[in-house]
């Protein structure tokens, strides 16, 4: 049989992958880390309103991290108010709302498919989201959506696979990933979790090597690599966007980790790269999670405290108050506007007032005054937290 064409020009699509672990130890620590952490985090106890806030903050993160990497201007505070339906951009700007709102839908039919079963990775599923990424948008002439390209495609100094190969390249892609994911219930959690981590960052380094489609190449491999972590069971959806974050955070380093695994043959390199931002951004994520945990722990501990005192007006506007307050310090001159609430409570009233409700909370040992600001005294409840319980907010800082 006749060589394929690929092989001359594109010798380092193999399909084949080994990890030594005397050799890669740090890579083999640092998904060790990954695992554990995604473990933490799905067992993590969220308010239904919390878990849906963090998870519309990490969709839109994903979201404008995947369309940022290939030019995307949008900022995340655009990004959020279009996925809540509060943002129409102008004609002229329209293409960009548009990449961001088809990232979106792809994500969360990923998500949707997660909680029946997981996606089924075949070859028209993965056409299926090129189709969705580049849905309503113009294209070059050669662009076909959700096609194979049929045109000789270089991007920067990287040509792509001979169209001629595409559609047995992606063919042997998929049946790698199935192997590579191919891990029984009876495998421990934490190597079914190697394999999909591996399978996720491989898959995303092939297609963008493969380069089947004339556009949309890369946000494609990064849907696709979140639904293999996500179709893993082990990795909370929370989390399925975090590498995305980190390629657009690391760009340069992104694109040079890249090149270099094929110019250079250096697969571990942008595997390890990979895993540990992942690591870092998955270590962000637990810390955000436990301040929200945090605050509700907060808002119950007020609550329980509020119900042991008398329940008169000034009590249930001392509590409004604290309720109000920050993480942080807040100025005292601002504290009777933090809120309309409290605005509408404090209507009237002179700052005697409000010193005497601050003075009363302080005695309760409820915030931390000084003589400019006041914080609430959250940290009480981080008994269990190392370095926090044995010292004041203020010693902190």
């Amino acid at each position: 049989m006749d060589e394929r064409d690929y092989v001359a020009g594109h010798p380092w699509l193999t399909f084949a992958y080994r990890i030594e672990f005397d050799a890669n130890a740090q890579l083999w620590a640092r998904l060790g880390e990954a695992f554990s952490k995604c473990q933490h985090l799905t067992g993590a106890p969220l308010t239904p309103a919390v878990a849906q806030e963090l998870g519309a903050v990490y969709l839109a993160k994903g979201a404008l991290a995947t369309t940022a990497i290939e030019g995307n201007t949008l900022s995340e505070e655009e990004v959020g108010k279009i996925i809540s339906g509060g943002l129409v951009l102008p004609p002229s700007q329209r293409y960009l709302q548009q990449e961001v709102e088809n990232v979106v839908a792809a994500l969360r039919a990923i998500d949707v498919d997660s909680r029946h079963g997981g996606t089924v990775i075949t070859v028209d599923w993965i056409k299926q989201q090129n189709r969705h990424v580049l849905a309503e948008l113009d294209t070059d002439e050669h662009v076909a959506p959700g096609e194979f390209t049929t045109a000789n495609l270089v991007v920067g100094n990287y040509r792509g696979a001979p169209p001629q190969d595409v559609p047995y390249l992606m063919d042997r892609l998929v049946a790698w990933i199935a192997e590579l994911t191919d891990g029984t219930d009876s495998h421990p959690a934490s190597v079914r979790f190697f394999g999909a981590f591996l399978a996720a960052t491989l898959s995303h380094l092939y297609l963008a090597w493969i380069h089947p489609f004339g556009d949309g190449n890369g946000r494609t491999a990064r849907l696709l690599e979140c639904a293999i972590l996500t179709n893993s069971g082990l990795v909370p959806w929370l989390s399925a966007n975090l590498l995305s974050d980190h390629y657009n955070r690391t760009r340069s380093e992104y694109y040079r980790r890249l090149a270099n695994a094929s110019s250079h043959g250096d697969v571990t390199g942008f595997i390890c790269y990979a895993a540990q931002g992942f690591v870092d951004l998955l270590r962000e994520q637990i810390e955000l999670v436990q301040r929200q945990q945090l605050r509700v722990s907060w808002v119950n501990f007020v609550h329980q405290r509020f119900q042991t005192l008398p329940n008169t007006e000034a009590t249930a506007r001392q509590r409004t108050l604290l309720l109000s307050l920050p993480d942080g310090p807040t100025p005292l001159g601002t504290v009777r506007r933090l809120t309309p609430e409290l605005a509408e409570q404090y209507a009237g009233r002179s700052d005697k007032t409000v010193t005497r409700d601050v003075n009363r909370l302080q005695s309760l040992g409820l915030v931390v005054l000084d003589r400019h600001t006041i914080e609430p005294a959250i940290m009480q409840m981080a008994a269990f937290i190392p370095g926090r319980a044995s010292s004041s907010p203020r010693d902190r800082r």
